[in-house]
This record gives structure tokens, sequence and C-alpha cells, in this order.
């Protein structure tokens, strides 16, 4: 086995064992944890594959990302000192069912895809795809960035409302006047 391929194998290992613990443990810290441990794993196998900078996007974004998703996750997450609600036997049978047939439906695609090799250079480069987005499209770019930001936040508030009870949320005499 080659270096190359050791580092596939070893980088898919990380990404499958960080999308188990993603999805697997309890505590929503420990599942972001999982899931960025799964981006890294993914972020080797681009390596491996010689897209280097899928590689260097897909950490310097996703570590943006994850470091909000904390931020909101604990925000929204219960007290560890609260016991947690027990899960749903049929839920969990079901997510796992609808996991097991997307899993097999894209093994069956990916078996009989056909690939073909690259016929010479890619016509688009990450410098130029990079220079667009900075020079044509900063401004969608960065309204985007906002309203994902404007949405979690009203996530968090409605959520918020929904697990305060039911005489936190009756005005009082200090709140109205």
């Amino acid at each position: 086995m080659t270096w190359a391929a050791a580092v596939f194998w070893l980088s898919g290992a990380i990404a499958l064992a960080g999308a188990v613990l993603a999805v697997g443990l309890r505590n929503i810290f420990h599942n972001i944890l999982g899931f960025a441990l799964a981006l890294v794993g993914v972020a080797g196998l681009f390596l491996s594959l010689g897209s280097d900078f899928l590689a260097v996007v897909l950490i310097l974004v996703y570590v943006g990302a994850l470091a909000i998703a904390m931020v909101y996750a604990v925000m929204l997450s219960y007290p560890l000192d609260t016991k947690p609600e027990p899960r749903s036997v049929p839920k969990v049978l079901g997510a796992a069912a609808v996991a097991m047939l997307v899993a097999a439906a894209l093994y069956v695609v990916v078996l009989s895809a056909r690939f073909q090799p690259a016929a010479g250079p890619p016509e688009t480069s990450a410098q130029w795809v990079g220079y667009r987005l900075l020079r044509d499209y900063v401004l969608a770019f960065e309204l985007i960035s906002v309203l994902l930001v404007v949405a979690m936040i009203g996530a968090v508030m409605v959520a918020r409302k929904a697990r305060m009870p039911k005489e936190a949320l009756k005005p009082t005499p200090r709140m109205v006047g």
C-alpha cells in the first residue's frame, strides 16, 4: 500500500468516525465536535485526491461556521444538569432505515456511473473562481452571510420562546411600562 492510499483510507476512516460521533452522541456540543472531525477527514480526502483548494476552503469556511454553530448550540441546549428526554425508538429506527436507503441508493449510483478522465486542464481555475467571487459577486456573497446569521438569530429566538414556560411569556408590569 502506498502512502497516498494509506492517507486516503485513514482520512476516510476519520470522516466516517466523525460522522458516527456526530449523529450518535447525545450532547449537542459533542455532536458538533464529531461533525468537525468528519470535516477534517473529508478535507484529508480532498488532499489525498489532489484537490488542495477544496481542502483549504473546507477547513477555512467550516472553522468559522462551526464556531458560530457552537455558540448557537450552547444557547439552544438544555443545561447539562437536566435529565435528557428519552429517544423515541420508532423515530431512531425510521431514521436508520432512511439513512440505509440513501446509502444504498448512493452506492448503486456510484457503481453504475462511468467517470471519464479529464481530457486536459480544467476550463476554470481556483484563481478565476476566487477572483470572480470577490470582484463580481461580493455583495451577494456578503448578503447571503448576513441573511444566514439573521435566520440563525431568529431560530434561536423562536426556540427560546417555545421552551419557556407559559408564565414567563406573560407580560409583567415591568415589561409593559
